[in-house]
């Protein structure tokens, strides 16, 4: 072998083993994997606030990191807060009700534009409104005589036929809305309970008592040792109020739970026997 031989064989030997060393012949580093354009898995849900507060609105997304986010009002780019992945609404007013929000996100790959979420914007309550039953042989009804858009003052009638001495109603409300208030309100004669219409309890001594308890309202008018029932004749036989409760901020339309409780309504008869009575209830709302 020459020694020319001997030089190019050396040579050779330790470019191989550098190339051994280096894992391989030029291969270097795999390139990146290509970005991923954006996708949204969440899309941002309509959303129902009453007038004067604020809606917040999101969006779940997913892609190659970073993501920028640009949410617009009817097709307009919104310029203060919104460019995140949520976005609060100022303080609202009538004319945004039925706005569209909508969101943009985007990275190096690509953008992806969100589904439109609609706003609803409702007028605050001031007072209740009260729908009739329309079945029932005993129907709590709206007094429009003595109810005002501020106070409902509410009627049990009873049935066209048939005798009573004395008759008791427990009603239930949803009192974080609403409170039971004295009839007339604010009058100098003012009482949590009326006996009705001229509900007649006969020669006997009347018994006429309500109690407020959380909740729960419980009236009971009757006479004392009945000596005769009276004809119901489809009167009022208990009169009973509520109000609003001061300082909420509830939306027009918002449903008042208000029920009475079977097992605790009753009717006394003129022997002194006592009977539950079914009574129906309307729909109470804010007005």
């Amino acid at each position: 072998m020459t020694l020319m031989n001997k030089f190019l064989s050396g040579s050779c030997a330790l470019v191989l083993a550098v190339l051994v060393a280096c894992g391989g012949g030029g291969g270097g580093n795999p390139p990146p994997p290509p970005p991923v354009a954006p996708t949204i898995s969440v899309q941002p849900a309509d959303q129902s606030v009453v007038v004067g507060a604020t809606a917040t609105f999101s969006v779940t997304a997913a892609g190659t990191a970073p993501l920028s986010y640009q949410w617009k009002k009817g097709g307009t780019a919104i310029a203060t807060n919104g460019t995140s992945a949520t976005y609060t609404t100022p303080a609202t007013v009538v004319g945004d009700s039925g706005s569209s929000f909508t969101v943009t996100v985007t990275n190096s790959a690509g953008n992806i534009t969100s589904s439109a979420a609609t706003l609803t914007v409702q007028a605050l309550g001031s007072g209740l409104a009260y729908t009739d039953p329309t079945t029932g042989t005993y129907q709590l009804k709206k007094n429009t005589t003595l109810s005002t858009a501020s106070h409902l003052v509410l009627d049990l009638i009873g049935p066209s036929s048939g005798t009573a001495a004395g008759v008791s109603l427990t009603l239930s409300a949803d009192t974080t809305k609403v409170t039971w208030v004295d009839i007339p309100a604010g009058g100098t004669t003012a009482v949590l309970m009326q006996n009705g219409t001229q509900f007649s309890l006969g020669s006997g001594v009347a018994i006429q008592k309500a109690r407020a308890t959380g909740n729960v309202l419980q009236a009971t008018v009757a006479q004392k040792n009945p000596t005769a029932a009276v004809s119901l004749n489809g009167t009022s036989l208990i009169r009973v109020a509520l109000d609003l409760k001061a300082g909420l901020s509830l939306a027009q339309g918002t449903v008042i739970t208000l029920s009475a409780d079977a097992a605790k309504s009753q009717l006394l008869d003129g022997a002194g026997a006592i009977a539950p009575i079914t009574v129906t209830v309307g729909t109470l709302t804010v007005q």
